[in-house]
């Protein structure tokens, strides 16, 4: 990969070690690499073993180019494929590392666990109405499992992030040579959970929170709003970490919101993007005290 780009490593062996060195540098964040790195490696090991079908390739699927021109997502124009039969395969493989990871809605989680286990909501119907945003059908599907309606859908979105991500590796291509100057997601059209600066004089790219596609952005506008005034902008560093400026969380006056921000260009190795973000807990920390509000939710940013 071009060292212009961010250079990943989303295997679970190599969160596994982006793991074990974020506890041995961070030691603490120990009980947070405890409480989320399982989760991160549930998704991660779903992925490797139950991948999409060779029969998936995004040549089969007619891109609208003009549409995407006009700011139309990816996944609006040519739609996910159907995923809901492998569904259920995820629901054991995710929710007991999110029980560890969110202990105040463990109970929440239980009554999911059950109410999936004995099939109290058709589940196919859940996810057309959790991708279709269909508010009244997940409302009532949440109070048949007997937990909250914030809840059921933070959820629902974990539990499909291991298919988006898919479907984005694969799709993502008929994206390349397109412009794209907006601050969500040219693939689903979510917001950027963490940024990372690459290449000569350190260029933007966001990773979506959703699918975690990366696409560059200007590195002096704002992703939310698209306020470009730089005093409206500033960043703050954690004076504690080893790496100072070096992981940052960038934010903007204007619409109140933040960015975890990471400089790659001394790294060498392959960064597990997830990993890195969630070692920036004391920035997220930091931002929400001082008012302001995350780009976009993650599992260490949310449900506190």
């Amino acid at each position: 990969m071009s060292k212009e780009r961010i250079r990943h490593d989303r295997s679970a062996g190599g969160i596994e070690k982006a793991l074990e060195n974020l506890a041995a540098n961070k030691p603490e964040l120990e009980n947070v690499v405890k409480a989320f790195g399982p989760l991160l490696l549930a998704k991660a090991a779903f992925k490797e073993e139950c991948p999409l079908p060779e029969s998936v390739k995004e040549e089969s699927f007619d891109f609208d180019s003009a549409g995407f021109a006009q700011g139309e997502p990816l996944f609006a124009s040519i739609g996910m494929i159907d995923f809901q039969d492998d569904f259920e395969g995820v629901i054991p493989r995710l929710l007991p590392p999110m029980k560890t990871a969110f202990v105040g809605i463990r109970e929440d989680l239980e009554k999911m666990e059950k109410g999936f286990s004995d099939h109290v909501i058709d589940t196919r119907e859940c996810v057309r109405a959790f991708m279709n945003d269909q508010q009244e059908i997940l409302e009532k599907q949440a109070g048949q499992m007997g937990a909250s309606i914030q809840v059921f859908q933070f959820v629902l979105g974990q539990l499909v992030k291991p298919f988006m991500e898919m479907q984005a590796e694969v799709f993502a291509p008929l994206t390349e040579g397109q412009q794209w100057l907006h601050g969500y997601c040219p693939v689903c059209g979510s917001h950027a959970a963490v940024a990372g600066l690459a290449g000569e004089g350190g260029k933007r790219w966001l990773q979506c929170a959703n699918c975690s596609h990366e696409w560059r952005f200007n590195r002096h506008t704002c992703p939310r709003c698209s306020d470009n005034d730089h005093t409206k902008h500033e960043y703050f560093f954690d004076r504690n970490s080893p790496v100072k400026a070096g992981e940052r969380v960038d934010v903007c006056k204007e619409c109140r919101s933040y960015l975890l921000t990471i400089d790659l260009r001394e790294r060498i190795d392959p960064v597990n993007m997830d990993v890195a973000a969630m070692g920036m807990i004391p920035l997220d920390m930091l931002a929400q005290q001082k008012g302001y509000a995350p780009l976009a939710s993650t599992p260490w940013n949310a449900l506190k």
